[in-house]
């Protein structure tokens, strides 16, 4: 009996492999297809999803929703692509299949299940209202808002605005067309007060001294948030997914982080969302070279990046010894974070991981793709870090810059990774006696 040349073998294969994609004609499946998970969100509501406007990082799209999204894209298997869209177009943009998924702090309502699908909600918040604190008691209950010569601000096009036409009859109402600005014209008295979600106004409430959110504890209205989706199938792939990271205490991790991040410093902000995408990077570290078995450490290799990267850090005004020691501190979070996964692996007898990337290939490159970023936001966060190392700053304590703990994304390892990495912000010279090279 002849045996199939592999010439046949390879065809029959290619054969089976299109079989199985024309019969998977979900939504999920031509995800897994494309290799490519579409992402829609408004980059305009923190702590969700944010789109960064400093210099050093133009178009960054940043969030407890952001980070959500890189995560199921990895359990997919897939590249992650965010789509822009807006609260006004969210339905259209999903009716016509321009995203896969709406991750974005969006409300559960039945307007819009009738339309589309959400997955398992993760958090259930409500409608509340946010004032200036002086006249905040003016605002306690809808009946003190829908108040004649009451002037009400809302953003277009959400469940805010839905909300505020349902319930307010007799106050001017402004709808403000940009959520990232609105708040300030609470502040400017331009406005008297806005109906919002819970969270976020407990969040502006932190970030504006002036604002004070009312009740935020007993909302006007409860209501569920959740990921908007269309795909039945895709749907049970992203609730068990989002199962898994609820019952693990990743999502409550992460959620926490994105409440405490640094949004009023978009300098610091940006320094520490690269330090955190280069610690999360050390998890394809940890696989490639639990494939390959090669060592965590390779110290002169570290020692050369390190003494490069001082020099061009030197030559941007910072100074070198402190440089030195902020990269050195990074790279030795990445290699705690490889010996605690490869302690858990071998504990386990784990064989040889089939997703692990290639280091030379497709890791270094995004680790050398980090690198320039984060010297423009260690340079841009250079006049605040040294502000806040100086003892005699009005007798106050400089604020942390911890990164969260435990690091979401990355299961049952403790926080001494993230403890590690921060420890390379410390030390900063007051700028008084900033070091020239």
């Amino acid at each position: 009996m002849m045996k199939p040349v592999p010439a046949l073998i390879g065809i029959i294969a290619a054969l089976w492999l299109l079989l199985a994609a024309a019969a998977d004609d979900t939504q999920l499946g031509a995800i897994r297809t494309t290799g490519l998970l579409r992402v829609g969100t408004t980059g305009d509501y923190k702590p969700f999803s944010y789109r960064t406007t400093s210099a050093d990082a133009s178009g960054q799209y940043i969030g407890l929703d952001i980070e959500m999204a890189a995560s199921l894209a990895q359990a997919l298997g897939v590249k992650l692509e965010i789509v822009a869209t807006s609260w006004p177009t969210l339905m259209q943009d999903m009716a016509a299949q321009r995203v896969d998924i709406v991750m974005s702090g969006v409300s559960v309502t039945p307007e819009r299940a009738r339309q589309a699908l959400f997955s398992i909600p993760y958090l259930r918040d409500g409608k509340t209202a946010i004032a200036r604190c002086e006249p905040q008691a003016r605002f306690e209950t809808l009946a003190q808002i829908d108040q004649p010569g009451v002037r009400l601000i809302v953003n277009p096009g959400g469940t805010n605005e839905r909300f505020v036409r349902s319930h307010i009859d007799q106050a001017a109402i402004t709808v403000y067309p940009d959520n990232v600005t609105i708040f300030d014209q609470l502040i400017a008295g331009r406005a008297d007060v806005m109906i919002t979600d819970a969270v976020e106004a407990r969040l502006q409430q932190r970030l504006h001294p002036q604002l004070c959110a009312l009740h935020p504890d007993a909302p006007f209205e409860v209501v569920e948030k959740a990921y908007l989706l269309s795909d039945p199938a895709l749907k049970k792939f992203v609730d068990d997914w989002l199962t898994q990271k609820l019952r693990s205490g990743e999502f409550a991790a992460a959620f926490d982080h994105w409440l405490g991040y640094p949004w009023n410093s978009p300098n610091r902000a940006a320094l520490l969302a690269l330090m955190r995408e280069r610690l999360l990077i050390s998890v394809d570290v940890a696989k490639s070279k639990w494939n390959s078995g090669a060592p965590i450490e390779d110290l002169q290799r570290e020692n050369d990046i390190i003494a490069s990267l001082a020099r061009q850090a030197g030559k941007a005004g910072l100074p070198l010894a402190w440089a030195e020691q902020f990269f050195r501190a990074q790279i030795e979070a990445s290699k705690i974070v490889q010996r605690e996964l490869h302690v858990r692996w071998r504990q386990q007898g784990a064989g040889k991981f089939e997703d692990a990337p290639d280091l030379a290939r497709d890791v270094r490159p995004r680790l050398d793709a980090l690198t320039p970023k984060l010297l423009a936001a260690i340079t841009a966060a250079w006049p605040e870090l040294c502000e806040l190392s100086d003892p005699a700053r009005a007798g106050v304590a400089p604020p942390s810059l911890e990164l969260s703990s435990p690091v979401p994304n990355i299961r049952s390892i403790s926080s001494s990774a993230a403890v590690a990495a921060q420890a390379g912000l410390q030390g900063v010279p007051v700028c008084s006696q900033r070091a020239r090279n």
